[in-house]
Order: structure tokens, then sequence, then C-alpha cells
């Protein structure tokens, strides 16, 4: 009996090991270096001077500031791109498996590919983006200005997330009856009036679920950055995660960047228990 009841626990302890090796362990030993400063390979106790430094460095509020301004755009643009993919597939066209297909390759690519990709497309001298766009700024290299380097990552990341987007909500709208509009289109309502009062309603708690999705990739979105611009240019597109990366892989700030890890972590954790909020409203709803 003893053996029976032990052997569930045998089962799964290969499947902990591992994730107890690559995922709690660093993240413990974060929360452990965070607490310290590392000068010379030995560890120094500082308690919560990471933090102090974090709140008043103007590095952290500025990358804060520019993480916030991509995830606003990057969230709002995949979702209305996605939603109007999604309600196109919805209807059912010709050939929309082929087409399918090809709105899924940008997601079927690394990110580091995507982004390298991207960044060719915006070189001055061969670059198709950029010879088609940059003169309409007067000839300007978009990827040396500010803005221009933040709207080519947003641009890049919204290319390449909007797939798996199109595909939640796609799943929603194929579970809304078909009843329905045909009762709505028989009282008269039009098109526009069956999406607001039937549509968005019935897959609101979806798109609210993806919303919070897409806002823990915006907040942890390091890849597109690093291939595309590096930060630049200056730090005009040093976001949170691109700075975190700097302080504890290149400056060897191991303690700070640890700090900046945890903070991040927490926004994550903020995040998750709004996703895990909006599952359970979802899965009321459809009880």
């Amino acid at each position: 009996m003893r053996q029976r009841k032990m052997t569930p626990y045998l089962l799964i302890a290969p499947a902990f090991l591992i994730m107890f090796v690559v995922t709690l362990y660093p993240t413990l030993y974060s929360f452990f270096l965070s607490l310290n400063r590392v000068r010379q390979g030995d560890l120094e106790f500082v308690g919560l001077r990471n933090f102090q430094i974090i709140l008043g460095s103007a590095d952290f509020w500025e990358s804060l500031q520019l993480t916030l301004v991509f995830g606003f755009f990057f969230v709002s643009i995949t979702i209305v791109f996605a939603f109007m993919l999604a309600l196109l597939f919805n209807r059912g066209l010709t050939l929309g498996s082929v087409y399918m297909t090809l709105v899924f390759v940008p997601w079927v690519l690394s990110e580091i590919v995507s982004g390298v990709t991207w960044r060719w497309m915006t070189y001055r001298d061969y670059g198709v983006i950029q010879n088609l766009i940059g003169p309409l700024f007067g000839d300007v290299t978009l990827i040396t200005k500010p803005a221009g380097a933040m709207g080519i990552v947003i641009a890049a990341s919204v290319w390449r997330s909007t797939a798996y987007v199109m595909l939640l909500i796609l799943a929603g709208l194929q579970t809304i009856p078909g009843e329905l509009y045909e009762a709505a289109s028989i009282d008269g309502a039009s098109p526009w009036g069956s999406f607001w009062r039937i549509t968005w309603p019935l897959i609101r708690p979806a798109t609210l679920v993806t919303i919070v999705l897409l806002s823990i990739q915006s907040i942890n979105a390091v890849g597109m950055f690093l291939a595309i611009t590096e930060g630049g240019p200056g730090r005009a597109t040093e976001v949170l995660s691109l700075h975190m990366y700097r302080e504890a892989l290149q400056f060897f700030h191991f303690g700070y960047g640890s700090a900046l890890a945890v903070v991040m972590f927490v926004v994550n954790l903020i995040l998750g228990a709004v996703y895990l909020r909006f599952l359970r409203s979802e899965s009321a709803l459809a009880g």
C-alpha cells in the first residue's frame, strides 16, 4: 500500500527535478543575488540597496517608460489586426488554408531571425522598408531616429505575433452559435449592430485574456530589440528587459541586474494574477 501511494510521486519526480533545475533554482538564486553586490567574484550582502538604486535611477524610469510605450502600441495594434483577420477567416475564405499558412509563417520564425530580417530591410542602401517609407520622411534613415527605431520594432513584433493572437480570437468566434446571427438578421440588425450586440460581448472574455498575455509578452520582450536596434539609437529603445540584460550580462552588475529581474518578476506576477482572474471569470460565464 505504501509503495502504491509513492508511485505517483516517483513518476513526477524527474519532471519536477528538471523544472527545479531550469526554473525554480535560477529564480530563487536571482532573488538571492538581488540582495548582494558582486565584487571580483565575491558576494557582499547589501540588503535592499539595489532596489533603492533602481528607484533612484533615471535609466530605470526611462526604460520603464519605453516599455509602457512599446506595450501600449504593440498590444493595441496586434489586437486590431488579429481581430480583423479572425473575422475574415471566420467567414470562410476561398483557399483559407493557404492564407492561414502564410499568416503563420512569421510566428514559426524565431525572434532573432525575424528581427535580423527586419533590420536588413531598414538599411539605408538596400533596405526594402527604408526605400519605400524613407522618402516620405525627407529621405531619413528611420532606424537612426528614436521614434523610427521604436516604430520598426513595434511593427516587427506585431507582424510576428498577430497570427497567434488571431488563432485565439478565431477559436472564440467559432464558439458563437450561428443561430444568434440569423435571429439578429431577421430582427433587422445591421452587421455592425450584430458585431457590437453579439460578437463583442461573447468574444470579450477571450480578448481580455489575450490582452493580458500580450502585456506579459511586451514586458519580457528582448529578442526583437537586440536583433533590430540593440537598444539604440542611444538608449531610445532600451526597454526594461534589455536594460536588465545589459546591466547583468554586459556590465556584469549581477546584483543590480538581478534586482531588475525581481522587479520584472513582480510585474509579471501581477499580470499573471489578472490573467487567472480573467480565466476564472470566463469559466464562470461559460458555466
